[in-house]
């Protein structure tokens, strides 16, 4: 899968009994929780600080995401996740849920998620810090 190739992070997820619907697959509502999870472990990464220092202030705008495979329980998750834009007080982050089948892997869902900075005691965007956009610019490659 080429498009694999853009991302340099990845992050395994656990499919839970409690993830699905009465359907029998992962209720479409858990992929936004996938998603948190892969992003916080990728600014964990490469912002290179530790769960109670991430001092990241910043709030999703918009997320978008288009669903194509369902994820069922024993499924094996990997959400691969990148930074392909970065603004003045806003950036991308994209992700690709995959089911990895043995030496295939089968797209669940692909998602563009729009990250603004913020002050929360101001209630107003604000620049990215420098040290992100570094760490950011440093790590993607841009």
């Amino acid at each position: 899968m080429d498009e694999l190739s853009l991302y340099k992070h990845k992050v395994n997820i656990t499919v839970r009994f409690s993830d699905l619907d009465a359907m029998g697959h992962v209720n479409n509502a858990i992929f936004l929780t996938f998603l948190e999870e892969a992003r916080f472990a990728y600014f964990r990464a490469v912002l290179k600080r530790d769960r109670d220092n991430l001092n990241f202030e910043a709030i999703i705008a918009r997320i978008e995401i288009d669903y194509k495979n369902q994820i069922c329980l024993g499924d094996k998750v990997v959400v691969y996740t990148r930074c392909p834009r970065i603004g003045e007080k806003s950036g991308d982050i994209e992700n690709l849920i995959v089911i990895e089948e043995g030496n295939e892997n089968k797209i669940a869902a692909s998602a563009l998620s729009k990250l603004v900075t913020f002050d929360y005691k101001h209630g107003i965007s604000v620049p990215i810090p420098d040290d992100v956009r570094k760490a950011l610019v440093d790590y993607e490659k841009m």
